[in-house]
Order: C-alpha cells, then sequence, then structure tokens
C-alpha cells in the first residue's frame, strides 16, 4: 500500500513539484529583490555577473506584474505600520523628491580640506542643548543603515515611547550607505523620509555598508586609495551638511570595533574619515561607541559582565551589529544628555 504524504500529496514527485513551483513563485515576486542585492555588491566580477542574471531575470518577470502586486501589498503594510525600516519602499519612488527649503543653501564646497586625523579619541564631548522649546517636543530624528535599525533605534523607541517631550523620527535603511549612491541615494532620501519634521537633534550611525569599491565618473576606484578617500570624503561631507541645514544638533555614533580583523580595519578607516568631517564642524558632536562596547583595550568584544554579575551579549552573533543589550549601553548615556544640563568635566 503507497503512503500518502500529507495535504493529499502521495508521490515524492508531486511533493517535489510543489516545492519546485513554490520556489519559482518567490523567484517571480523578488525578481526586484534580486536585482537591488546584485547592485549593492561591492564592484568587481561578481557584481558584474550578478547583475546581468537578476537584470534577464527581472525583464521576464516584469511582463507577468507579479512584482507590483508585492510592491503594492508591502506599500499598503508601510501605512498601518508593519516596518520598522521605513525606507522600505524608497528605492521605488519616482520623480523629483523636494529637500526642505534650506537644503537647496548647499552647493559645492572649494575650500581645501584638512588632512585625515591619524586616529580617532575615545572620548565622547556632545555639544550642550539649548532649553527645551515651550510647547513642542524635542524632534530627534534617527538616521542610518542597520546600525541605527539593528539595536539602537529599537532601544530608543522603546525608552521614549511615553514621553510627550520627546518625537522620535525614524529615518533609517538597511542595507544603505554613502558609498553608493547609485543604490540609494541619501541627499534625496533623507529629505523624503524626514518629510514635515524639523529636527532639533539627528542621532546618526552609518558607515557599515562602505568599505567597498566604487565607480566615479567611469573609473572604478579600489577601497581605501587616495581618490576614494577624497570621493568618500566629499559625500560624507555632503551628508552632514545635508543633516545640519535645517539647525539640528548632530550626533555621529562612531562604528564599534567589529569582530572580522579585516573589516574592522575597513570600519577603522570610515571612522577616522568620519572623524575628520565631524571634527570640522561645530554643531556635530562624535559619540565613540568604543568605550562602552569594546573592551579595556578597545577590541571586539561579545559579552559584557552586568553589575549583577551576569554574562549578557552585547553584540549580535554576525559580528557587527549590536544586541538590545549593547545598543542600551550607548542610549543610556545619550539619553542621560538630553535629559542632564551638562556640568563642566563630565560627558557633555
Amino acid at each position: 500500500m503507497r503512503r500518502r504524504l500529507p495535504g493529499g500529496l502521495n508521490t515524492t514527485r508531486q511533493l517535489a513539484a510543489v516545492i519546485a513551483g513554490f520556489v519559482i513563485v518567490i523567484l517571480f515576486m523578488e525578481s526586484g529583490g534580486l536585482a537591488t542585492w546584485a547592485e549593492r555588491l561591492e564592484i568587481g566580477p561578481m557584481r558584474t555577473a550578478a547583475v546581468r542574471m537578476t537584470s534577464a531575470w527581472r525583464y521576464v518577470a516584469r511582463p507577468l506584474g507579479i512584482e507590483h502586486l508585492r510592491e503594492a501589498a508591502i506599500a499598503n503594510l508601510q501605512k498601518v505600520g508593519w516596518s520598522d525600516d521605513p525606507g522600505i519602499g524608497a528605492d521605488t519612488v519616482t520623480g523629483p523628491v523636494v529637500p526642505h527649503a534650506a537644503l537647496e543653501k548647499l552647493g559645492s564646497k572649494t575650500n581645501p580640506k584638512p588632512p585625515l586625523v591619524a586616529s580617532v579619541p575615545r572620548d565622547s564631548t556632545l555639544v550642550p542643548l539649548p532649553p527645551l522649546p515651550v510647547g513642542r517636543p524635542r524632534v530627534i530624528v534617527l538616521a542610518g543603515d542597520s546600525m541605527m535599525t539593528v539595536g539602537i533605534s529599537a532601544v530608543l523607541l522603546r525608552e521614549t515611547a511615553n514621553r510627550k517631550d520627546l518625537q522620535l523620527v525614524k529615518a533609517f535603511h538597511s542595507g544603505t550607505g554613502l558609498a553608493r549612491p547609485e543604490v540609494f541615494n541619501w541627499m534625496t532620501q533623507y529629505p523624503a523620509m524626514l518629510q514635515s519634521a524639523h529636527p532639533d537633534i539627528v542621532f546618526v550611525a552609518i558607515g557599515g555598508n562602505d568599505g567597498q569599491g566604487f565607480v566615479e565618473n567611469g573609473q572604478v576606484l579600489k577601497f581605501g586609495t587616495d581618490k576614494w578617500i577624497e570621493v568618500y570624503r566629499q559625500r560624507l561631507s555632503d551628508f552632514l551638511d545635508m543633516l545640519l541645514a535645517e539647525g539640528a544638533r548632530v550626533v555621529w555614533i562612531g562604528l564599534p570595533p567589529m569582530k572580522h580583523e579585516g573589516f574592522n580595519q575597513k570600519i577603522e578607516e570610515i571612522n577616522r574619515i568620519a572623524y575628520t568631517e565631524v571634527r570640522a564642524r561645530p554643531q556635530v558632536s562624535w559619540f565613540n561607541s568604543t568605550p562602552y562596547i569594546g573592551d579595556a583595550a578597545g577590541n571586539f568584544r561579545e559579552f559584557f559582565t552586568s553589575p549583577e554579575g551576569k554574562i549578557v551579549r552585547i553584540r549580535a552573533a554576525d559580528g557587527i551589529h549590536l544586541s538590545d543589550k549593547g545598543a542600551a549601553l550607548l542610549t543610556s548615556e545619550l539619553m542621560r544628555w538630553i535629559d542632564a544640563q551638562p556640568t563642566r568635566g563630565s560627558l557633555q
């Protein structure tokens, strides 16, 4: 007697056909996502091959209209707050994005830039805040890539959920950065995320995806070369100026030490470039995450011993992102800065 499988499937062949059909449907639905994934790969032979294959697949899938059904479903879920990443769907924005009026004042910089700093200091000095305006909450924007999305934003949103004096605005998008504006352009997407908000403070954590080469004016620039640094630094500078355009105080959260040495070296270089630009702007403060997240020598630390003697995981299993417990080590200091009048000699 032949054994029947659950759901009325009585042969292995039928089960395999159903699974294959399911996979094909998923591939059709995710044709746009696969193409976006390929575009975000680091410049090189693998990306070239992946872009060619996924573009061909998207060309085949697009006439069926399945991708549009998926995009419509995600857009509807966004309206009811399904996603915690406000950047989802931003890749499909069409037409010009109208920036705030103050952003129109931004122009190209011709002044020579100071040399890069040799290293990033371990201390953090946050610019004192003006008194909270009477009659309205202090508006705080959470900006950045997955370094903001994972951990930091979740903890801050949870801790301030019942605070009437604070209004938090989501302006983060995982899988993005400043190195690849052709994939996700923060100079246009950030104003769209901001909408009508006028921030008093911007917390930004970004750069974890930027340790890669990119193309500039048809030329492939390898990560860390002089030309790469020049171009990336200008993009970072423009981004900072945009964050400052309406008079907000910006707190740049430096990237923490990473588990894998090669990746950590790239992150150190990105931090060095970011700090050089931050220190040139009085309205921007550098917040070094390493003293809170790293070990005594400033290296990667996965676990932390709490004052109660408990072993707590402070980094995600990928060795990159922060756990909620790890993020709380940073956010507690940031909330203390917001709530308390700074005193001389303390974290200001």
